[in-house]
């Protein structure tokens, strides 16, 4: 028979403070009509759906001139460099989200 004097219980504290933001953000272009926007997706479930919406809203209220959809194989791994590259150098705007 176990000793039942000598179990611990381990309480842990799942909060933790917020994270101070130690990059810039990019600056918000002045319009975007006329522009390309660019998707990065994770390949979750139903981020396709989703960004093809905000593709049919965004191309509805601005003149957008191009549409870039690329995705990263897995959610948890980074966008492979020529990915981000490319959205970097064609993309005025780039929207990247998840699904789910």
């Amino acid at each position: 028979m176990a000793n039942q004097g000598t179990a611990k219980i381990f309480v842990l504290d799942p909060t933790v403070p917020p994270r101070e933001l130690l990059v810039n953000l990019a600056p918000r272009p002045a319009r975007l009509g006329g522009g390309t926007v660019g998707f990065l997706w994770n390949s979750k479930p139903n981020g396709d759906l989703l960004f093809a919406r905000i593709e049919v809203l965004l191309r509805e209220k601005y003149e957008i001139s191009e549409v870039i959809h690329r995705s990263k194989q897995t959610a948890s791994i980074p966008a492979p460099l020529p990915v981000l590259e490319e959205l970097a150098a064609r993309a005025q705007v780039a929207i990247v989200g998840l699904g789910d």
